[in-house]
């Protein structure tokens, strides 16, 4: 007895993953004009195929590392970089612009950090800051003036360059290799041709082979 929505005996063939590749193998072995080099091209084509997908994911994981690594980093400096009001305690001076036409000055400034622990020193402070304006300012454990932590997305910017790289050094790597490949299996192919070529042209063109001429 055969239950409705269920595959006939007959046509078993049909259906799973074994099925598909018997039609596929049988497909190119019936396939007359399929030379032994188009299997190879195919071979290599499709493990570019492959190279690409593993480029991927290859870059993304580079790209969660980076990202997981920056995070671990910022954090570190944020138990270590402390956020104080600083006080410009003499003129800005006007400096030579910079290589983007961007106007900058410099100011003795002054800042207590740790508490009682007194620092001064020349920073750089937007143009025409007046005297005991307030500034903000990093610095360390220590009190000397740093850099501010890295935000996120300076973060997420490296975390894209690393995976764009990493993808892109694998894709250009294998495809290189591809390219190498193919160009020798076309060589290939046009030695065969010139070997075919020189059996069948007697025929095609009516010259018997050998000095007779034409037949």
């Amino acid at each position: 007895m055969v239950h409705r929505g269920s595959p006939r005996p007959g046509h078993r063939l049909l259906w799973g993953a074994p099925a598909i590749r018997q039609r596929v193998y049988r497909r190119a072995e019936v396939n007359p004009l399929r030379r032994a080099t188009d299997r190879t091209r195919t071979r290599w084509l499709v493990a570019f195929i492959l190279s690409c997908a593993i480029a991927v994911a290859c870059g993304v994981m580079a790209g969660l590392t980076t990202m997981d690594s920056g995070l671990r980093a910022v954090a570190e400096q944020a138990r270590h970089r402390h956020r104080v009001e600083a006080v410009t305690v003499g003129q800005a001076v006007q400096r030579i612009p910079n290589e983007n036409n961007a106007v900058s000055a410099t100011a003795r400034v002054r800042w207590e950090f740790p508490p009682t622990s007194l620092h001064t020193a020349t920073l750089p402070v937007p143009s025409n800051t007046p005297v005991g304006q307030g500034i903000g300012l990093w610095v360390t454990d220590a009190g000397e003036a740093t850099q501010a932590p890295r935000t996120v997305g300076q973060l997420g910017w490296d975390a894209v360059m690393a995976g764009a790289g990493s993808a892109g050094l694998i894709v250009l790597s294998t495809g290189g290799a591809v390219f190498l490949r193919l160009r020798r299996v076309e060589r290939c192919n046009l030695r065969q041709w010139e070997r075919d070529w020189e059996c069948v042209e007697p025929r095609w063109s009516g010259r018997l082979p050998g000095p007779g001429g034409r037949g």
